[in-house]
């Protein structure tokens, strides 16, 4: 008698076993079929499979990248606020993942909200201290908010781990520009185009720092520089047309303003620039 009901219980714990065994793999082939999924971009079915998933072991530890997974899809969708919801699921099981940490910061900073964005990279920070995509993300926050010093601190120590960085050396650029210390700027702007001379957005840049130090010819000479570079970048060549029209080259702003509107500017937007060029 003792003998069968052992007999039964080892029956019993096999039976377990399988079972438990059948569970993961069955998640498992949710999980993958979700992934297959969301690569032939059928979202819907992608997000069902991951929902199936959370339903079938909804304490599982793994569930924090599946609600990543749905988050990220949303992102594709364009259901942003669900996206977040989403984040703050995938948080709430792995709240110091840095991959989750950063994917839900990036959104918070497209959308708009810094403040959030700012807290999330600051999480990672304390997890990874030399993470140079938060500390870069988080200088660049810092700058927008006049929070000059947080910015050069996140920029100084990045910098000690890739001195030739080129987004934190343009970064301290603008910086030392947004502080109105332009001469700080334009040196080290100077040290940047000998670095990156084919680079026409620092042409740009300087082109902005001496046009508002009144150097509107070595300002147009940088411009001129960076359309040669880049000659359909509709932006410089906007900055190019509104520094001419300051100057009285009426028929030279006409001109850019004239080739933007090739390049996709509505024509409506530049209808008092373009009676000023008359």
């Amino acid at each position: 008698m003792k003998k069968k009901t052992n007999t039964a219980l080892l029956i019993s714990f096999v039976l377990w076993l399988t079972t438990l065994s059948a569970t993961a793999q069955t998640y498992e082939s949710f999980i993958e079929k979700g992934l297959a999924a969301a690569q032939a971009q059928q979202y819907d079915e992608a997000i069902e499979q991951f929902r199936q998933a959370l339903r079938l072991s909804p304490d599982d530890i793994r569930n924090a990248l599946t609600y990543a997974n749905i988050a990220h899809i949303q992102e594709l969708k364009g259901e942003q606020m669900k996206a977040l919801d989403s984040y703050d699921l995938a948080l709430g099981i792995a709240p110091l993942n840095v991959p989750i940490l950063k994917s839900q910061a990036d959104l918070f900073l497209t959308l708009g909200n810094q403040s959030k964005a700012l807290l999330n990279y600051t999480k990672i920070l304390d997890v990874a201290p030399n993470n140079i995509e938060a500390l870069l993300a988080r200088a660049y926050i810092y700058q927008q908010q006049r929070n000059y010093q947080g910015a050069k601190t996140d920029y100084e120590r990045l910098l000690t781990l890739e001195p030739n960085n080129y987004a934190a050396l343009l970064g301290v650029v603008l910086l030392f520009q947004n502080a109105n210390k332009p001469q700080e700027a334009l040196s080290r702007l100077t040290l940047l185009i000998d670095q990156y001379p084919d680079k026409a957005e620092l042409y740009s840049v300087r082109a902005e720092i001496e046009a508002e130090a009144h150097q509107s010819e070595l300002a147009l000479m940088d411009l001129d520089k960076a359309i040669t570079l880049e000659p359909e970048n509709k932006n410089i060549l906007l900055t190019r047309a509104y520094l001419h029209l300051k100057e009285g080259h009426k028929h030279l702003a006409k001109q850019d303003f004239e080739r933007a509107i090739q390049l996709g500017v509505p024509q409506g937007q530049l209808k008092e620039e373009l009676k000023q060029c008359k």
